[in-house]
């Protein structure tokens, strides 16, 4: 063999060599890209994670910030409930007292009433009397229908038990008596 074709064989081996290098290059150029093009989607699907996770602690914060705020609100409303059978009878008690007798002195129960009231008031709670109104489902409660042609229809002729809000909320609806034609 001539020094030509030992060349040549080297040459052939070196262009061999060199193919399979650059295969394995494009080969490891196409892994590494397939890697990166994973991490990325995977690096976005963590990003997502994440802002929806905020987004939930976000909600949750502001609904625990709303219940404490209906707590704080509205946590004496069970005590206003207890205390308004009290001041029902005292309005009672006015109502029905004898005239002439007057066994309980009106003028005490009257101040009694109305510094109950007054507390009441302060703290947001007002009292709901619709007598000569018109009939109001959310604020009150028929308890009869009473047929009169001298006001129109639909209005509070008589209230029997007066209703109770605390702010924008119907602690107890007033009961009254109805007209219709």
């Amino acid at each position: 063999m001539s020094k030509k074709d030992n060349n040549k064989e080297t040459s052939d081996e070196e262009i061999n060599q060199s193919f399979d290098e650059t295969d394995d290059l494009e080969k490891k150029e196409k892994d590494s890209i397939e890697d990166t093009e994973e991490t990325e989607n995977s690096l976005e699907d963590l990003e997502e994670k994440v802002l929806r996770a905020q987004a939930e602690v976000q909600n949750v914060r502001r609904t625990a910030q709303n219940e404490v705020l209906k707590a704080r609100l509205y946590g004496s409303e069970s005590l206003v409930k207890d205390i308004l059978p009290s001041i029902d009878n005292l309005f009672r008690t006015l109502e029905h007292q004898d005239e002439k007798t007057k066994s309980v002195p009106s003028e005490g129960i009257e101040l009694v009433i109305r510094e109950m009231l007054g507390a009441l008031e302060k703290n947001g709670i007002s009292v709901v009397d619709p007598k000569n109104e018109e009939f109001n489902p959310d604020e009150h409660e028929a308890i009869s229908v009473v047929e009169n042609k001298d006001v129109s229809p639909n209005t509070c002729l008589e209230v029997t038990q007066k209703g109770f809000k605390f702010k924008d909320r119907v602690i107890r609806p007033a009961m009254v008596i109805v007209s219709k034609k």
